[in-house]
């Protein structure tokens, strides 16, 4: 199994545009945010190659901080060679982009890179290795602003039976979180999307195409998942962080 980081987006947050450098390069506790992220992914027996795609802006910064770090799975840095956000490849784009360029032709789990989470990964890969079909990691949300800023999942029996990317009006009340395992018949499938022309911004959307043609499981996280977009938002990660000591 292979792991794409989706590192590419244009960062938001104003500090960071200035310094052309990516949030997930944000340093939390010392370390950069995707240092947690690799950390638990180096646990994994089963992912044997990691892939981080960014774009041409940030590019040698995740090759100074691979230059700087050593870990025990490879890791390769993808150029996805655009340099503005007017230019991006969108996330759907930048997985297909590296899936061509790196001739990936196995089991795929798709990560964002800007995110802290606390949940077991190697739970959710041996449910995919129960499964085998493609899965969508969830998490039950009370919270209706939160059901409008992310993907929401309805299903049956751990089937998804509909997925609206950040809808205005919440069918249901599981939380898409932007982690994914895709066996390997479907990479094909982000080639037939992209070529029918859909969009290409958030993962999601892709989720949202596969369900109506193959089944599509959601698990549901036991844990904490966490945005990293803005200062703000790291400044509350970090207070939570800090609480639970």
């Amino acid at each position: 199994m292979k792991c794409i980081l989706l590192c590419a987006g244009y960062s938001m947050d104003d500090e960071l545009k200035q310094k052309e450098t990516a949030s997930s390069l944000r340093k939390i506790h010392g370390k950069a945010l995707i240092d947690y992220t690799i950390e638990a992914l180096e646990f994994i027996q089963e992912i044997d190659e990691i892939f981080v795609v960014t774009n041409g802006l940030y590019y040698e910064k995740f090759n100074q901080w691979l230059e700087e770090n050593s870990f025990t799975k490879k890791v390769t840095i993808v150029n996805d060679n655009t340099t503005s956000s007017q230019a991006k490849l969108g996330a759907i784009g930048d997985i297909r982009f590296t899936i061509n360029t790196q001739n990936i032709e196995e089991d795929l789990m798709v990560l964002a890179g800007d995110v802290y989470f606390d949940f077991s990964l190697q739970d959710f890969v041996s449910y995919y290795q129960e499964k085998k079909v493609s899965v969508v990691a969830g998490m039950v949300s009370p919270n209706v602003e939160d059901l409008t800023r992310y993907g929401v999942i309805e299903e049956e029996n751990g089937k998804i039976v509909d997925m609206q990317e950040k809808p205005i009006d919440p069918q249901g009340n599981i939380i898409s979180l932007a982690a994914y395992i895709y066996p390997k018949d479907v990479l094909r499938d982000f080639e037939y999307y992209l070529n029918e022309g859909n969009l290409t911004t958030y993962p999601g959307y892709f989720v949202e195409y596969l369900y109506k043609i193959k089944d599509v499981l959601v698990y549901k996280i036991e844990g904490n998942y966490y945005d990293v977009k803005t200062l703000q938002n790291l400044q509350e990660l970090e207070h939570r962080l800090d609480s639970k000591v």
